[in-house]
């Protein structure tokens, strides 16, 4: 994980000094993101100045790649993770990290797209090349690394995170392709994903907008989403039985008839996912930097106890090395001078859960009680940058709660876990959300999984972004196995009915996200697999039900 920061600027006034005072105004937030390496370039050109700055949290290969990165008239910045892709060399990988590997596939590309498109695993970049003086920046195609643009009267930011009340205006570079800049001519141009959103002209209408500039498109082939046909008579026959059933038979009924095979084939892609985002780390905690005796914790988990994260935490138990612990953080905002919130309470529930299925293993319960006082604090001296350049009271309550909960710092512990896994993702696959169910009740399963399309095409713009700038603020990697490249393939595959049932005739915590509710308890967890879906912001008790989600937050704005 790493912090990118780059400056193009054009105004008269512009030299080395001139770039670097710009960049002092970001380099705090920068550095917080990658405490482990913090250096930059200035290249002096032809019609402008640029700066190439980074910051590095080390978590893949043998040792720490300082950033930016050069080789053969090219240089990078990078913040990600190679998980795999056809053209990714897995020696090289091992024995060189991500980083070089990255910038050895640019360098050999002859479709810079289509490689970037196809490599598996989270990402933002920005890649000069100055032998073509063209400068190449983007998001991987879930948008799961932070990337904005910035701009002013004369200069261009590209960067990981930004600052409210500075003289730039910021807006989040859309994840729908890889951007081009000439930077002789000025002219930016992009080469979308070969899966463009139904979206992708509105967001690029809004950076056009923003920038007051044209961007050159490249027309490419379209892959569409899986068609949708409406169940036959026997799928709907069976449907309709598990309405006769009692609620407490339907996993047990569905995880020994019809289901087995996906179950276990959805357990071996979560498993493989996990397994992945936990063995590529290195073998310390934050507080051990390269002290290779370290039995601390280095994974944790955002931990609520419902269905998402009960699952993560006990798949991840068979990947962690049995002398460390996992921490599970669990986050509740004070309410009456209380922390006694719903996800405390389910969190301690499958805590019980963990403990008996994996009694050799210890489980940090890690109970972060966060007070109105430090709330305000912390929400006008930090986490309000971190949201910007979002401003709606949705994003005020899920980046604080994220911010505090990714802390992980209690009165007694704060814990030194260098990755923290995350259930983001599983709602859209799986459909978890209440419009889900509204959906089904209004028009059935052809409106279900219109909407199920509609969320999933939405992801890379909504919450992402903003969930990694706050995450990333405490030297912390977000990973999100649900969002593995197989773990999408499989269930963007499936039929709507083959993975949720969401209707009112089933009790909520039963139909919807059917298919992982069945995984969770195949896998032990009977109490965790029948929780209500409960959204972080209602359950850790900061949001206000009174308020509406979609307008801004008054509490966000510079005062």
């Amino acid at each position: 994980m790493c912090g990118i920061f780059c400056m193009i600027c054009s105004n008269k006034k512009c030299n080395l000094e001139y770039v670097i005072n710009e960049f002092k105004l970001f380099e705090e937030s920068v550095a917080r993101r990658g405490p482990n390496s913090s250096h930059s370039e200035f290249f002096s050109l032809e019609t402008s100045k640029l700066l190439l700055a980074a910051s590095v949290l080390w978590l893949q290969g043998p040792g720490i790649t300082k950033q930016p990165l050069t080789s053969n008239n090219s240089t990078l910045l990078y913040n990600g993770d190679i998980y795999g892709g056809p053209q990714v060399d897995d020696e090289l990988r091992n024995k060189e990290g991500d980083t070089k590997l990255f910038l050895n596939l640019l360098e050999r590309s002859s479709n810079i797209t289509e490689t970037v498109y196809n490599i598996e695993g989270p990402f933002a970049f920005v890649y000069f090349n100055e032998s073509e003086n063209l400068l190449y920046f983007g998001r991987d195609k879930y948008g799961r690394r932070s990337l904005l643009i910035g701009k002013d009267e004369s200069d261009l930011i590209i960067t990981s995170v930004a600052k409210r009340n500075t003289k730039y205006n910021f807006i989040e570079l859309p994840s729908v392709g890889v951007f081009c800049i000439d930077l002789t001519t000025k002219n930016w141009q992009i080469f979308p994903w070969r899966r463009k959103s139904k979206h992708f002209y509105d967001k690029l209408n809004e950076l056009e907008a923003f920038l007051e500039q044209s961007i050159l498109k490249q027309e490419v082939d379209n892959e569409e989403l899986k068609e949708f046909h409406p169940p036959n008579e026997s799928q709907l026959e069976f449907l309709d039985n598990l309405l006769k059933m009692p609620s407490e038979e339907i996993f047990h009924y569905l995880s020994n008839s019809i289901y087995p095979d996906r179950i276990k084939k959805l357990k071996e892609l979560l498993e493989s996912s996990i397994k992945k985002r936990i063995l590529t780390q290195p073998k310390f905690c934050q507080n051990c930097f390269k002290q290779f005796n370290c039995n601390h914790a280095v994974t944790g988990v955002l931990f609520s106890g419902g269905v998402d994260c009960a699952i993560l935490a006990l798949l991840a138990n068979k990947f962690v090395d049995e002398t460390r612990p996992i921490d599970l953080m669990n986050v509740a905002f004070e309410k009456n001078g209380t922390y006694d919130t719903p996800d405390r309470k389910t969190g301690r529930d499958t805590l019980q859960e963990l403990q008996t299925l994996c009694s050799e293993r210890t489980w940090n319960f890690v109970e972060i009680n966060v007070t109105s006082k430090e709330l305000d604090f912390y929400r006008k001296e930090r986490i309000s940058d971190l949201i910007y350049p979002l401003n709606s009271i949705l994003d005020d309550s899920l980046g604080c709660a994220l911010w505090f909960a990714s802390k992980a710092a209690t009165e007694n512990y704060t814990s030194p876990c260098r990755t923290l896994l995350v259930g983001m993702g599983a709602d859209e696959l799986f459909g978890g959300y209440t419009r889900h169910r509204a959906a089904f009740q209004k028009k059935g399963w052809k409106e279900l999984d219109e909407v199920l399309k509609e969320d999933w095409q939405n992801l890379p713009h909504r919450n992402l972004a903003r969930d990694d700038r706050v995450v990333s603020d405490h030297g912390r990697q977000l990973r999100t196995p649900y969002l593995d490249e197989e773990v999408v393939k499989f269930t963007q595959n499936l039929n709507s009915w083959d993975k949720t049932y969401p209707t009112k005739d089933l009790p909520s915590g039963i139909g919807e996200k059917l298919l992982l509710r069945c995984l969770a308890y195949d896998l032990g967890l009977k109490n965790a697999a029948t929780f209500k879906k409960r959204a972080l912001q209602f359950g850790s008790r900061i949001a206000n039900s009174k308020e509406k989600g979609h307008e801004t937050s008054d509490r966000l704005q510079v005062k």
